[in-house]
C-alpha cells in the first residue's frame, strides 16, 4: 500500500480492510497536525500523536463538544436539548453525575455473576453447534443484553435494540440507506423509551430508566431532550463499544494464537491481555471538538471554529509511547491506552465494558473451551467505531 501526502481520512476502504494503521503511523511521523478536506464539509484538522490527542481531549476551553463530536456537523441526538457527549463543563458533571454512581466498579461489580450467566448461555449455544458468526450469535448478544438489563428494556425487545444501534453507527451500507435511516432509527428509539419512562413513572424498577426519570438538574427534573439524549447515548454506547472489543479481541488472538495457551496458564491476567486489545483495537476511533479560539500546534494555526479530530486509534500505536506498537502484547504493562477515551467525556461505560471482556474471555478458558476463527473477517465501513460485522468460528472444547 503506497501512502502519499493527501492522505483523506473520510476515505473508508482503509478502515474496512484494516489498514489504517499504516496511514495514522504515516502521519504521525510526517504530518501530525493533519488538515483534511470535505466533500460536504468545511474540513478539519486531525491529531494523531498520544500526547496531542490527550492534549485536546483535556482542553475543553479551548476544544469544545458543544458542534458536535462526529466528523460531519450533526448530533446524534438531533436538534433538542444536548446528551452528555455535546455538554463541556461544568454542565457536564452534573449531568453525568445522574448515571456515574450506578456505571461505578463496585457497582458493576455486583453484576458478575449475571454477566456470567448470560456468556455461559451463549458458549453453551455456540458449543458443538458447527460453524457461527461470532458477532451475531455471541459479541453483539453479550452487551445487549446487560444494556438491556441496565436500562430496564426486556428482553424480547432487545433485537430492535440492536437494529437501531446498527442504523445510527455508521452509514455502512449494509445497516444504512444514508443518514435518513439514522433519523428515522432515532426517532425510534425515543417513542420506544418513552413508553417505558411512561411505566417507570407508574412504578420504578431497579433500572436506570427508573433513574433518569426521578433525575433532578438545578432542582427541576430532567428535560425531555435530555432524557431522550440520555436513552440514546446509552443505548449505543452500551453495545457498540463491548461489541466491537470482543469481536476484535477474538480476531486479534487468531492473528496471535500464543496468547490464548498464556491464557490458560495465567487467569489472573486475563485483564491484562484484555486491556492490549482495547489498544490495538480501538473500539471507537476518533471523536472530535471544534476550537473555540486560534491555537497554534506543530507549526500550523488552528483557527477558531476549526473542526479537530483525535484519533484514539493513532495514538494507541504512538511509537513515542509505546515500544513495538504494532506487536500485540498480552502482557504489556503498564499499558496507558486512550481507548476509552480521555478527561472528561472518557466512556461512561468503560467499567462494564472490562468485565464483559475479561468475563468472556475467563469463562472460555475456565470451560476449557477453543476458539477458532474459520473464514474472513467483515469489518465496518467506518471512520467512528472499530466495527466487524461477521466473523466465522467455531466454538469447541480444547480436547476435542
Amino acid at each position: 500500500m503506497t501512502i502519499t501526502d493527501d492522505v483523506d481520512l473520510m476515505d473508508l476502504r482503509p478502515f474496512a480492510d484494516g489498514s489504517d494503521h499504516r496511514v495514522f503511523a504515516h502521519l504521525r511521523n510526517t504530518d501530525p497536525l493533519h488538515w483534511n478536506p470535505e466533500q460536504n464539509g468545511p474540513g478539519f484538522w486531525s491529531v494523531t500523536r498520544y500526547d496531542d490527542v490527550k492534549t485536546v481531549a483535556s482542553s475543553y476551553e479551548s476544544f469544545s463538544v458543544t458542534d458536535g463530536t462526529q466528523i460531519a456537523s450533526r448530533r446524534a441526538e438531533g436538534e433538542g436539548a444536548r446528551s452528555i457527549h455535546h455538554v463541556d463543563p461544568p454542565e457536564h458533571g452534573p449531568l453525568r453525575g445522574i448515571v456515574t454512581p450506578h456505571v461505578r466498579p463496585v457497582k458493576i461489580k455486583s453484576l458478575e455473576k449475571d454477566v456470567a450467566a448470560v456468556i455461559d448461555s451463549l458458549l453453551d449455544t455456540a458449543v458443538d453447534a458447527g460453524e457461527v458468526d461470532l458477532v451475531a450469535t455471541i459479541t453483539s448478544q453479550l452487551p445487549l443484553v446487560m444494556i438491556g438489563r441496565l436500562l430496564g428494556a426486556p428482553l424480547e425487545d432487545c433485537p430492535n435494540l440492536l437494529k437501531w444501534t446498527n442504523q445510527m453507527a455508521s452509514e455502512d451500507p449494509d445497516y444504512s440507506e444514508g443518514p435518513e435511516t439514522a433519523v428515522k432509527a432515532r426517532d425510534e428509539v425515543f417513542g420506544y423509551f418513552r413508553g417505558l419512562e411512561k411505566l417507570r413513572r407508574q412504578c420504578p424498577a431497579d433500572d436506570l430508566i427508573s433513574v433518569l426519570t426521578a433525575a433532578e438538574l438545578d432542582g427541576k427534573p430532567l428535560a425531555r431532550g435530555y432524557l431522550d439524549a440520555y436513552y440514546l447515548i446509552l443505548m449505543v454506547a452500551g453495545n457498540e463499544t463491548t461489541r466491537n472489543l470482543l469481536s476484535g479481541g477474538v480476531q486479534l488472538l487468531h492473528e496471535h494464537p500464543k496468547w490464548w495457551q498464556y491464557m490458560r496458564d495465567n487467569p489472573a491476567k486475563i485483564r491484562v491481555v484484555v486491556e492490549e486489545m482495547v489498544r490495538m483495537t480501538s473500539p471507537v476511533l476518533s471523536m472530535r471538538r471544534t476550537a473555540t479560539r486560534d491555537i497554534d500546534m506543530h507549526d500550523k494555526t488552528i483557527r477558531k471554529g476549526d473542526k479537530v479530530v483525535m484519533w484514539f486509534c493513532s495514538a494507541n500505536r504512538d511509537e513515542r509511547v509505546f515500544d513495538n506498537p504494532e506487536e500485540f502484547r498480552g502482557d504489556r504493562f503498564p499499558n496507558e491506552h486512550v481507548g476509552f477515551g480521555w478527561g472528561a467525556h472518557a466512556c461512561l461505560g468503560a467499567n462494564l465494558a472490562r468485565l464483559e471482556a475479561k468475563l468472556f474471555f475467563t469463562r472460555i478458558v475456565e470451560r476449557g473451551l477453543r476458539m477458532d476463527v474459520t473464514g474472513d473477517v467483515d469489518r465496518l465501513q467506518s471512520n467512528f467505531f472499530r466495527g466487524i460485522k461477521t466473523l466465522p468460528v467455531t466454538v469447541n472444547r480444547a480436547d476435542a
